[in-house]
Parts: structure tokens; C-alpha cells; sequence
């Protein structure tokens, strides 16, 4: 008999998958358009089929299993060869064209204004910025290669550094000058900004303060919106210098303090490993890594 016979319905593998990668079944449920409850079905569905335990509950949360990590793995690389070789009968040639997931903060304000040199040395070369929060997923988003904020340890993917970065309190000329800051404890007297994922307590305990975490004040999901309220005087926002430096520059922000704490997370390349090879991709992160290496985001010869 065929082996082929004996293989799981390929819509339980590609939740699998999914879930795998996840590793949260609401998450893996929204990028395939299911219900929580159909992706659980599909999985015991599995389970029952190969007899392995794929996911095992730890406290509150689904985590996969050895056999499940592997499996996941391998079809993985085997759904890449099936996209590679659809595409290829297709006659579709992508080697040419590139899309690129970034952080619209990082792409404000450093990516997008030398995105020019990029093009202009490399015409051939079909390029799509996808200004955006949503995490890429490689799979069914288009997307190529990715500039992550985090910590790198993203599963399934190649992540590769690109800078060190550093978090330090700024705000507006006008509130400077109107508050009169003299030190970092004097930020207790002014409003406090506030960006998700990166809070003001971590900073406080590094330079010495016993501040707590702002309960108060405006919340952003998007560094650049808060940097931007602070230019309107609106408070002082915690900032990474990979995104204030040209505001520093053109003066319309300011640096308060020296104390400078460098950041737990930054920006990386990030893309899967069957794209590695691809020579649009290969242009841009050379063209990247050279850029960052002559002109490093956090590089402010004034501080």
C-alpha cells in the first residue's frame, strides 16, 4: 500500500503546526480563521490518529510535547517545499521581489528615509514595506523577511541582531523648561507617558529611584504615537534612542538626564530559514547591516 494512505489529513497538520509555532490555540486559531474549540478538535483529532500526546496542559496553558515539536518542524519544511513548488509551476518568479514586515515606529524613523539608497542601487529589485504591528507568520502573509522588537527567540525563524539599544526619559523643550527638572526624581512631578511592553519601573530601578509603575496617564501600543504626544508637551515618554535620536537632533525633544539604561530587547532580522537564500533578500541585508554599520540608529554625538 501507498505509504501516502497512512498520512494525517493535511488540514490537522497545518493547525498543528500553527499551534506548535503559537504555542496558544486562540492565536493559532486566528491566523487559520477557526474557532478555539476547532483547532483543540483538530489536535486530539491527531493525537488519536498518530497514538502521541502532541500538547500537554502546564497550569493554564497548552504547550507542545518533544513529538510534537518535531512534528511540527518537519511539516513545516515540507509545506515551504509544497509553496516552493506550487509557485514554481505557477511560473511566478519571486527572486526578484521582496516584502518587508517593520514596526511603523522603526520604520519612521529610521528605515523608510534610506530606503532610497537601497532602490537606487538595486533597481531590479521589487520591493514592499509593510508598515505594521502584527507579528509576520511566513506562511501565509507574504511576507519575506521581517525587523522584529523583542528579545530574538522567536521559534522556527533566523534572527539576527541588528544594534544595541537604550532606554532614557524625554519630553518636550516647553515642558523642560516649565517643569524645571533637575534630576530623575523630579520626574514624579509631570505627567508619565505610557507605552505597552515597556514599562517605567524597570528604568526607575536602574538609575536608583523607588518610583513605582505609572498607574496614570495615556497609554500607547505605538512608540512613535507617544513620542509624538510628547513633542505636543503632553508628558515625558520612556524611549528606546534607536527612535528619538532624530527628534533629539532636530530639537524637538530633549534628554533631560544622563542616566541611559540599555534596553532588554531591540530590533532584529528576522525571516524563516527556506528563505535564507533568496537574492532580494540577500541585497537588502547587506544593504541593512552596512547601513547600521555606518550609520547606528542610536548614534547621537550630542549626548
Amino acid at each position: 500500500m501507498d505509504p501516502w494512505h497512512r498520512l494525517p489529513p493535511l488540514r490537522s497538520l497545518r493547525v498543528l503546526e500553527a499551534a506548535v509555532r503559537h504555542q496558544n490555540y486562540s492565536r493559532a486559531a486566528g491566523e487559520l480563521n477557526l474557532t478555539h474549540s476547532a483547532v483543540s478538535h483538530q489536535i486530539h483529532a491527531l493525537e488519536a490518529t498518530l497514538g502521541l500526546t502532541l500538547f500537554e496542559r502546564v497550569g493554564r496553558q497548552m504547550r507542545a510535547t518533544d513529538p510534537g515539536r518535531q512534528l511540527a518542524q518537519e511539516v513545516r519544511a515540507a509545506l515551504d517545499t509544497l509553496s516552493t513548488a506550487v509557485e514554481r509551476v505557477r511560473g511566478q518568479d519571486t527572486s526578484n521581489s521582496l516584502t518587508v514586515s517593520v514596526l511603523p515606529s522603526f520604520a519612521a524613523a529610521w528605515l523608510v528615509t534610506r530606503l532610497g539608497g537601497f532602490l537606487e542601487c538595486h533597481p531590479g529589485v521589487e520591493l514592499r514595506l509593510d508598515s505594521t504591528s502584527t507579528v509576520a507568520n511566513f506562511r501565509n502573509d507574504g511576507v519575506d523577511v521581517a525587523i522584529r522588537y523583542g528579545t530574538g527567540n522567536w521559534e522556527g525563524v533566523t534572527s539576527e541582531k541588528l544594534f544595541d539599544d537604550e532606554l532614557f526619559p524625554t519630553l518636550s523643550p516647553a515642558l523642560y523648561k516649565k517643569s524645571r527638572l533637575r534630576s530623575p526624581a523630579d520626574l514624579a512631578r509631570i505627567p508619565l507617558l505610557r507605552i505597552r511592553q515597556q514599562p517605567w519601573a524597570p528604568w526607575f530601578a536602574a538609575v536608583g529611584l523607588n518610583l513605582v509603575e505609572p498607574k496614570r496617564g495615556p497609554m500607547f501600543n505605538d512608540s512613535e504615537l507617544a513620542l509624538q504626544a510628547a513633542i505636543q508637551g503632553q508628558g515625558a515618554v520612556l524611549t528606546r534612542g534607536s527612535l528619538a535620536v532624530l527628534k533629539l537632533r532636530a530639537g524637538v525633544l530633549v534628554a533631560p538626564f544622563k542616566q541611559r539604561v540599555p534596553s532588554p530587547q531591540t530590533c532584529y532580522l528576522v525571516y524563516p530559514p527556506q528563505h535564507a537564500r533568496k537574492p532580494a533578500l540577500l541585497l537588502f541585508r547587506e544593504w541593512l547591516m552596512e547601513e547600521l554599520r555606518t550609520s547606528p540608529p542610536c548614534h547621537d554625538p550630542d549626548k
